[in-house]
């Protein structure tokens, strides 16, 4: 570069600027500031560094118009060199680094990497484990093992028990045994087609009412509005009334009851029974139960659930259930009282 002084307060301004290089890289850096300038400034070859930052020294203001001049120019040069910029996973790990430092910058990619993986077939998820097993059952009993063996097993083994004929639960069954390992593109290819069929299924058959969203819009009404729909109900058709009672209280809802009806609760509860049933709540629900007993009942209780280990969650159903039924029983005889939201609220 040749050097040009400038002005010793101002770089020129008017309706034609003309820079030298060491004027346009020196206000270019002050118009970065000088967390970016300091980067740059590392990247300039080391006979240009005392030209540019001598030019510094002499230039302690940056009219508008050279800013937006410099910048333009930076602009052109930069987009007219190349046609395409690199970025990817090491254009993000070395950005990362430079933010956050290497160890913080490896673990954020690693963390990110770890969201952008998705397992095979997890749309399923949200679709009815019988819509999936009737549109599966007429395919080839391989795919449907492939499909089977990439979902969390519980979800496997509800579409698993409804795959008809029983013949064909067997031979999927048999296959799920042998396949230990599925090329990715026979992966895709399944998956492909799997979801291309259970889109056309979801999008006609969206789901408005049933059983369930009953329980749930009468879990919300008040005591009376509900035992005179369900009595209405129980004499149209009592079979549909008992299902919809199935839905009406499950034993998260036990949330709903107020510290009085808590303890009168637990005074009907085996302790054996409260503690299998508390494996699986969310932690709210527990520290409510424990907060309505004595010390040393909440001690023992905490003791039982240690002692206890691992168990069916078929037997952590069967307790819950056992306690939800007491629950209903000491609501129709009024000993406790269910804030459902509606008006028969207590005065």
């Amino acid at each position: 570069m040749t050097e040009v002084a400038l002005a010793p307060t101002t770089v020129p301004a008017g309706p034609a600027i003309s820079l030298t290089g060491a004027q346009k890289v020196a206000a270019l850096l002050i118009t970065l500031g000088t967390t970016a300038a300091a980067r740059v400034m590392t990247k300039l070859p080391q006979e240009a560094v005392e030209e540019v930052a001598a030019q510094l020294l002499r230039t302690p203001m940056v009219p508008a118009e050279v800013r937006d001049q410099v910048l333009g120019d930076a602009y052109t040069a930069l987009f007219s060199q190349m046609s395409d910029l690199q970025g990817g996973s090491q254009y993000a790990l070395d950005l990362f680094i430079e933010a956050f430092g290497e160890a913080a910058g490896m673990n954020l990619l690693d963390r990110v990497h770890a969201t952008m993986v998705r397992p095979p077939f997890d749309f399923l998820a949200k679709v009815d484990p019988l819509q999936v097993a009737q549109q599966i059952s007429s395919e080839h009993p391989q795919t449907i093992a492939i499909v089977l063996a990439h979902l969390e097993p519980r979800a496997a083994a509800n579409i698993l028990k409804l795959l008809d004929p029983p013949a064909l639960q067997v031979e999927v069954a048999y296959r799920i045994a042998l396949t230990e390992q599925t090329t990715p593109e026979a992966i895709t290819m399944v998956e492909d087609g799997i979801r291309r069929r259970m889109t056309t299924v979801v999008q006609s058959s969206t789901q408005v009412g049933g059983k369930k969203p009953l329980a749930q819009v009468l879990n919300q009404v008040d005591r009376s509005t509900e035992k005179a729909i369900l009595a209405e109900l129980h004499e149209r058709d009592a079979e549909t009334a008992d299902e919809v009672r199935k839905f009406m209280f499950v034993f998260e809802d036990i949330s709903l009851l107020d510290d009085r009806s808590m303890q009168r609760l637990m005074k009907d509860v085996d302790n054996k029974d409260l503690a299998l049933a508390l494996k699986n709540v969310p932690e709210e629900l527990k520290a409510q139960f424990l907060r309505n007993m004595s010390q040393r009942a909440a001690e023992t209780l905490r003791e039982e659930m240690s002692l206890s280990g691992q168990v069916k969650m078929k037997n952590v159903e069967e307790a819950q259930g056992r306690i939800v039924e007491i629950v209903k029983r000491l609501e129709d005889s009024d000993e406790i009282f269910i804030n459902r939201g509606g008006d028969d609220g207590l005065v």
